[in-house]
This record gives structure tokens, sequence and C-alpha cells, in this order.
């Protein structure tokens, strides 16, 4: 048996990954802890201090399916049309939805999702779905949008000339004219 071969796992074990497991578990244990005040209706300047559990929820349209094949057939690494959600659960304050992601996921996160954590692709819990809707609600309520025509779009128009009256208007500011 080789002693050196030994001796330099235990090392590099000893160096690299326990104070990466370390500063890991601290991370979970301050890191995630509520900012909410203990109670709403109180002047109370204390903060719950409970630690919040995550809960990920993955949303895929029905026709979509977790396959290395896309519905026309051709191969492929991700799918675009997915929705990730992040809840956190605090025992004091309850259910909260603080992410909804519109990224793409990866075919491999896909299927080891699919063997391992079955339940991120169910989402039947009360809670979780009007915490959901909640945070839909509020983020519909915060846009600017409810004053746009319906044919207003945020893209600006793009013509030839548009282009060289900004190229113009920016030289001419880094040269010091009007």
């Amino acid at each position: 048996m080789n002693v050196q071969l030994i001796v330099g796992t235990v090392i590099t074990v000893a160096i690299v990954v326990a104070p990466a497991w370390l500063s890991y578990r601290i991370y979970k244990r301050i890191g995630r802890r509520c900012t909410e005040k203990k109670d709403k209706y109180q002047d109370t300047k204390e903060f719950c201090g409970c630690n919040l559990r995550r809960v990920h929820k993955i949303l895929l349209p029905e026709d979509e399916r977790i396959s290395f094949l896309s519905q026309n057939g051709r191969w492929r690494c991700w799918i675009r049309r997915s929705i990730k959600l992040t809840f956190t659960i605090c025992p004091v304050h309850g259910v909260k939805c603080v992410k909804i992601d519109f990224d793409i996921l990866s075919v491999f996160h896909a299927l080891w999702t699919n063997w391992f954590r079955k339940e991120q692709y169910t989402m039947q819990e009360k809670k979780l779905i009007d915490a959901f809707w909640t945070k839909v609600k509020q983020l519909h309520a915060s846009g600017g949008h409810k004053t746009l025509d319906g044919q207003t779009t945020d893209t600006p128009p793009i013509s030839l000339s548009s282009i060289v009256e900004s190229v113009f208007e920016e030289l001419s500011d880094v040269m010091g004219g009007e």
C-alpha cells in the first residue's frame, strides 16, 4: 500500500475539504435566518431569527417531457420552457415565495431531480400555491405597465437615422459640443 498517497489524501481533506464544509455549514446556520420582525403588530426591534427552510419547485408545461429529445425529435441539452420557484418556510411567519425564475433548465439537472427529488415537480400544497399567487400579485401590482397602451412595446424603434443620430450625439458629447 502506498503510504504517501494515503497521507496526501488525508492532508488534502484536512486542508481543503474540511474548511469548505465548515464554512458551508456556518452559512447554512447564519445566512438563512429570518429577517422579519417577531410580531408585526408590536413595535419591537427584535428579528425572528428562526432558521428558514428552502423549498424548490419546478413547473414544466404539460406538453414538455424530461428527455434529451425535444418535441421535434432533435437533440437538446436544455429545457427552455421551465419555471423554477423558490419558497422560504419560517415556523413563525409561514411560507413566502422569494424567487420566480424563468431561466433555462439543464436536462441533466431535470433528470437528476426527477430521479432523486421527484417532489420538486409536484406543487399540491395549498400554502405554496397561495404564496406563489401572492408573489405574482405583488409583481403585477408593482409594475408600471397598467398605463401602457396595448400596442406599446418595450423595444425601441430601430432605424438607420436613429442610429446615426445617436452616434453623432455621443460624439458631440465627447468632443464637448452642444
